[in-house]
């Protein structure tokens, strides 16, 4: 399967000027929302990711909220397939109002699915790895031993090295330029007065923030 062919049909892949929840900006965006409502198509993208961890003897597939739950989901019902083994399907919600991405398993029997197991955390799309490793604390804070990542799609930089875990897993690379906000401003977008996307990724909370940013503001979702 092509799967970033797939993604490109399904609108899920964006030019432009985005920022991140990391508050970097962005060049480009990999939304996979449209994708997640095709459940078969979904299901086989999971099928083929998690089999690189097939002989890993996972207890857990962890995800972070919100838009990763469905691969916790099917992660850890192909993880099953042809084994007389159960394996926990579970995820962590966001610490809300927290300085810093953060993480938390709130919910009951979570935390029990995940101290003491061997788990794989998989998540859909990793950029400045802000989110991932705030993740992999949580499991590791949780008591879990972390074998892996799998992700649908990562950007440049990311590696099993960067996240300090064993192994990563991706099924396509999405790649675009990243700035910091100052750099931004100096040498990127915002130095262009490129209009920033306000209803993908983290663009709404920096017009709040800077409502007077000379690039003005985008909106390319059709909801």
């Amino acid at each position: 399967m092509d799967f970033r062919k797939k993604l490109e049909e399904a609108g899920c892949i964006f030019s432009g000027h985005f920022v991140g929840v990391s508050t970097k900006h962005l060049s480009g965006y990999c939304n996979n929302d449209p994708l997640f409502p095709h459940v078969l198509l979904v299901s086989s993208l999971v099928k083929e990711l998690v089999s690189s961890f097939a002989d890993s003897e996972i207890d857990t597939v962890a995800s972070p909220a919100v838009g990763a739950i469905p691969l916790s989901v099917w992660g850890a019902y192909h993880l099953m397939d042809g084994k007389d083994k159960e394996v926990f399907g579970v995820w962590a919600d966001k610490v809300s109002e927290a300085p810093e991405r953060e993480f938390i398993f709130e919910r009951d029997g979570f935390k029990a699915a995940v101290k003491g197991k061997k788990v794989l955390i998989l998540e859909d799309f990793i950029n400045q790895m802000v989110s991932i490793k705030a993740m992999i604390k949580t499991v590791r804070e949780a008591g879990g031993e972390v074998v892996g990542v799998g992700c649908l799609e990562t950007n440049r930089g990311v590696s099993a090295e960067a996240l300090d875990v064993p192994k990563l897993v991706k099924l396509t690379s999405i790649e675009y330029d990243v700035w910091t906000e100052e750099d931004c401003a100096i040498n990127g977008l915002c130095a262009k007065g490129e209009p920033i996307v306000e209803d993908i990724g983290h663009g709404d909370a920096f017009k709040k923030a800077h409502p007077d940013y000379k690039g003005g503001y985008v909106k390319l979702l059709n909801n």
